[in-house]
This record gives structure tokens, sequence and C-alpha cells, in this order.
């Protein structure tokens, strides 16, 4: 672990050669967009046309260029936005000149979102409004909505929210095709959004996007670029927020389940609760919580070094979840708060939001009865457009001890560069290490550049976390070199590599080498890829050579991929093998299959097989087998979910048990 003066010393040194590498490279240079505000008495009807007499006079956002390099866009989009004391209106008219061409396919609400490891991924014709109500130019802070020409609706708010209607707040949404291209309209209620109370008008960061499937052309008004520079974002000024209909509002959604499982029957009730303090401040608690209809992802069998990561799908930790997480750009250190750790507790409570506009704060304490207790804090401030910076606070109290984590955060950025700082320390039983640190990166058009110094102590302990590696520093580099073409046969192309070289504390080597790879996309959708890795663990090496190859990449209703390797994984012979197949079979009926076969000492497979029939927005029937080595696990499921009131969940079996169970399930979540 290196020293405090050593730390601070390697900072000023890397933030003055960032400073340099600004200055010679330039600053971002870019123009604030501003469109006014106006509020209507006669809201337009919600149904894609834009004919209602309103839309004439509302303000428009027009001239949208190509996010890549700036210049204007054959096909233009025309934006207007009105607002009232409820909803926000927005208008988006989608020029085409080839509107026979229009991609749309998704019909599963929030999928853009959900996709690709919950990042934004464009994969079909559609327009998105983000709003930045606070306007801290925070990724954090913005709410995005999503529509595409079929009117399929997809969201993501800022800190993260449940999928219950009356939670994440209802929101409407139409589009329609015409000669011209298509047209949407959306309806979002204010009660979606976090925003500032404030009595006067207010200033909000807001931008229009819109996707083009054919020329897979990314467009925007207020250009951001692709390395996501929210200070660029537009302004919407003079916002009169509804601050005097805003009232305290307390949401019940209590739940009774019943079953049968080996002949033995069973019940359970519980209730989770959500109160809204103020428009920027949200509580949540959760009594007796019920986990077992939630579908959790499946642990990859893959060779790895280190235990393998899931995302949490828990309505009671996704919900503000964003609130709870820290980490630098290259994330090579973990999470310092995992909440796949707590695998179950009897009472839980969180509060999460803005105390003011520049001051974040998540607070969340869940309790067992048997005496496990988990608290998790973090406290954010917003100094500039660019900075920022947070404290956090972990801690573990079981009947065999208590455990604390500590951690402090900067992140700044001067233009296309910049530095983070983090360390953290561990205290409790067996521990008293600490973690740390530095990280600088340059982002430009086509290249990103980073270089990170970080190192964790063999005692720094944490029960709430993942941190994978401990005991050891040293440097991780992330060159990136990516581009885009909008004629020829050729789509995009991006090469990386990634040199690491770890020592342990006692100078011994730790971890080293290097890993690699190359990919280019078609214009016909097929991605290929080849991958090298060459790595020392400890006094064991990986060496493997690899390719991937998708067609279809872009499209999950029909997409076949197969992913291959061969070479030393642990310094033992490996060969792993993994096809995947999507296919909508018929309307609204999904299958997906992926596979895994890997010889290293013997075989080991992993298939998991999926169904889902779409009935309705809210109501879905389906199914999901896994078989992993000699055990399967199969299981069938209805849901009526997602919507406003009662919801429904029946379950013929576990979703997440190693074998199959005979058993069946039914839950009711009532609404208050």
């Amino acid at each position: 672990m290196i020293s405090d003066c050593n730390f601070i010393v390697a900072g000023r040194a890397l933030s003055a050669l960032i400073c340099l590498v600004t200055l010679a490279f330039g600053q971002t240079q870019y123009t604030k967009r501003h469109i006014v505000a106006v509020k209507t008495d006669s809201p337009p009807i919600i149904d894609g046309n834009l004919s209602d007499a309103c839309w004439q006079k509302a303000p428009r956002a027009v001239q949208f260029v190509d996010v890549q390099n700036g210049n204007l866009v054959p096909d233009q989009t025309t934006v207007t936005i009105l607002y009232d004391d409820k909803y926000i209106y927005v208008g988006f008219d989608c020029r085409d000149s080839r509107p026979e061409g229009i991609v749309a396919r998704e019909t599963v609400r929030d999928m853009k979102f959900q996709q690709n490891n919950g990042n934004n991924q464009n994969n079909e014709d559609n327009v998105e409004v983000d709003f930045d109500p606070f306007l801290t130019h925070q990724s954090s802070d913005v709410s995005q909505f999503s529509v595409n020409a079929l009117g399929t609706r997809s969201a993501a708010l800022a800190g993260g929210r449940g999928s219950k209607a009356e939670w994440k707040g209802d929101w409407d949404a139409a589009s329609r095709r015409n000669e011209h291209g298509w047209t949407c309209e959306m309806r979002i209620p204010w009660a979606s959004l976090n925003y500032p109370a404030n009595s006067k008008p207010i200033t909000m960061g807001i931008d229009f996007q819109r996707f083009q499937d054919r020329t897979k052309m990314w467009s925007i008004w207020s250009n951001v670029t692709t390395q996501g520079f929210i200070e660029n974002e537009g302004i919407w000024d003079n916002v009169q927020v509804p601050q005097s209909s805003f009232h305290p509002k307390l949401s019940l959604l209590p739940y009774l389940l019943t079953g049968i499982e080996n002949d033995q029957t069973s019940t359970k009730i519980g209730l989770d609760a959500r109160y809204s303090f103020t428009p920027q401040l949200t509580g949540v608690a959760s009594y007796n919580p019920d986990f077992s209809t939630i579908q959790d992802a499946i642990i990859s069998i893959t060779y790895s070094h280190v235990p393998h990561s899931v995302q949490d799908q828990r309505p009671f930790f996704l919900e503000g979840g964003n609130y709870f997480f820290d980490q630098t750009n290259i994330n090579d250190i973990g999470l310092f708060f995992y909440p796949v750790s707590i695998q179950t507790f009897d009472l839980g409570a969180k509060v999460y939001g803005k105390l003011a506009p520049n001051d974040t704060i998540g607070l969340l304490d869940t309790d067992s009865f048997s005496g496990r207790n988990d608290f998790v804090g973090r406290y954010e401030h917003t100094f500039s457009d660019t900075s920022s910076g947070g404290l956090m606070l972990v801690q573990n109290d079981t009947p065999t001890g208590n455990n604390t984590v500590a951690v402090l955060d900067d992140h700044t950025r001067w233009g296309k560069a910049a530095l983070e700082t983090l360390a953290a320390n561990s205290s409790g039983p067996g521990a008293g290490g600490g973690a740390e640190v530095i990280s600088s990166y340059y982002a430009d058009k086509f290249l990103t550049s980073m270089m990170q110094f970080s190192g964790v102590s063999n005692n720094f302990l944490t029960p709430d976390g993942y941190i994978p590696y401990t005991g050891y520093k040293g440097f991780t580099s992330v060159e990136d070199w990516s581009a885009q073409w909008r004629t020829g046969p050729l789509r995009s192309t991006e090469a990386t590599i990634v040199p690491l070289y770890w020592w342990q504390e006692n100078s011994l080597l730790y971890y080293r080498g290097v890993q690699s790879s190359y990919n280019v996309e078609t214009r016909n959708d097929w991605h290929f890829e080849l991958d090298y890795v060459h790595m020392q663990f400890l006094d064991t090496t990986d060496n493997t050579f690899g390719f991937n190859i998708v067609d279809g990449v872009t499209n999950r209703f029909r997409q076949f991929g197969l992913q291959f390797s061969t070479g030393e994984l642990g310094s033992v012979p490996a060969t792993t093998f993994a096809p995947i197949v999507n296919l909508r079979l018929i309307k609204k009926l999904d299958v997906s299959f992926s596979g895994l076969f890997q010889n290293r000492d013997g075989l080991t497979q992993q298939h998991i097989l999926t169904a889902n029939y779409e009935i309705t927005p809210t109501r879905s029937v389906g199914g999901r087998v896994v078989l992993q080595n000699g055990d399967t696990n199969a299981y069938l499921f209805y849901h009526e979910s997602g919507g406003k009131g009662t919801e429904y969940y029946f379950i013929l079996g576990d979703p997440n048990a190693l074998k199959t169970v005979r058993s069946a399930q039914l839950k009711v979540v009532f609404s208050f």
C-alpha cells in the first residue's frame, strides 16, 4: 500500500500531465443550444399525429447533427415541446427519404435500456428525450425517455426506479408512419422526474436524439459527442416546475404469496412502501420481502481466477440503486457495495435523492432478525459541470463481528482529459487494509486512452462488497481506437489493447500480461471479432486465442452467434465453445438459447433455453430450462405486472433452484 504522501504527489503529477495534454490537444468546443419553455392550456392527444393545434405554436428544436462529426444529417428531425402542471409533451417529426427502410421490432417495454448490461443500445429506429432537471451535467441526474417507430416505450430514470407503474410513474407515447417518415408523441408526468423545489422559473438541461437504423446514424440536437460530454447538452429556459401541485405521497404494495412444494403448503405476506418527501427526495421500505418470483442472472461456469459477479435483479435494491455505487472509468477494483451479498433480510429501508441541486445522498439499511445488519451511505457533491466528489460508508454487523469500509473519491475532467482518485479503508476483525486508485484518461473522437494505478491490501475486507483481487498494487492501461463509416461494406471497427502489470505487496509477481481484441461490423449486420490473451497470474498462465462471429448483431429477434477460444487457462489446456441463438418464432413469441462447452481437465457445460410470449405489454407467459453439467432446472410462469393496480405472478417450479422443484406458487401484489 503506497503512503499518503506518495499518493498525493502521484496524483498531482498526473493532474499536471493531464493539463498539458489538454492544452496540447485543445478543449472541447461547443455551443449550448436553447429552447424556451411554453405552457399549454390545450394539451395534444397522444396518438402519434402532430396535427394538434397546440403543436403549431410550440417552440421547435431543429438542425440535428451527426454525433460522430457534428455535420447536419440528411434526414432531419424536428422536435416540439410543451408542458402543463401535470405533464411534459414532446413531439418528434422524423423525416426519412426512404420510409420503407424504417426498422421497428421491439414490443417489450424498457428493453432498449435493459440490453447490453443496461447500456443504451440503439438497434432500431427510435427517438429519445433526455432531462437534466438540476442542470448538474452529471449522467446520474439524467432521465431518458425513448420510443421506437412502433410506439414501444423505454425509460431509464435518474437514480434507478422499480418497474411498478405506481412507483416509476406511468407515461404515454404513440408513433405513426407516413410517406415522409414517422412521427411520435410523448406525454411524460412530472411525477416521473426528480426536479428542484422552486417557486420561480428554473433552467433545466435537455436534449433530443434520434437513431436511424437504415444508415446506423445517431443524430442529436445539442451535440454531446460520442464521448458523452454532457456539459454540451441543450438548455430548456424558464421552466415553471409544478411545485404548488406537489404533495408528499405514500404508496403501499402489500403482497400475498401462497404455494405448495412437496405436498407442503405455505403462506407468506409482506409489504413494500414508497414515500415522496419532496420532488427530489424519496424513501422506500420493505417488510418481509419475497424474491422467489424474480429470475436471477445465471452465474457463468467458465474458468476464472476469481468468483464471477452477477447483476442484482431485486426491486428493493434496484430502486434508487445508482445512488449507492461508485467506480472509476477503469473498474479493476470491483464494487464496495455488492447487493447480492445480502441474500435476504426481514426489514429494509432506504432514502435517496437530492438534498440540494449539487448534493446527492443515498442511505440504505437492512436488518435480519437473526442478528445481521447492513448499512450503506453515500454522499456526493458536484463542484462544477465536470467535477464531483463523494464519501461512502459500508457497514456489515453480525453476531461474530463488525466490518466497516470507508471510501473517498474525486472525479474531474478538463475538456477531453480527466483525473480520478479514490481511497478506501476497512476496519473490523481481520481487517485494517486499504485500497487506492489514481486514474487518468483522454477521450477523443476515435481514441480513448486510459492509465490507472490501483492497489488493494491483503487485509482489505468487504463482506458487503465484491473485491475480487487483494494483496496487490500495479498499473492498468486501456488503449481503444474505434471508427464508423456511413458508406461502404463496413459499418464500424474497434481495436482494444489492455496491458496490465500488478505485483504483490512483497514485490513478487501478481498479475501481468496483455489482453487484446479487434472487431469489425458489416453493413449487413455481421460482427467479426478476434481475441488474444496472454496473462500470468501468480504461478499460472492464461494464453488463449479466440474469435466471435454474430449474424444479426443488432437484431435480438434473429441472431446467431458462435464464440470460440483455445489455449491455456490457469496453465491447463482448455477449449471453450459457446453458441447463441435468439429468434422470434411467431408474433411476440421470443426464444433464446445460449450454450457453453468448456474442456479443461474434463468437460463442463451450461445451456440456457428461454421462451417468452408477450400477451399484452403487461401480461406474459413463458419459462426457462437450465442444464448445468448433470443438473437440470425447469420452470414455467405467468406474469401480469408492470402496469397499474393488482399484479399476479404464477410459477410452476423455482426459477433459481439448481434442480427442478415440484412446486406451484401464486403471488398477488396489491396497490394502495
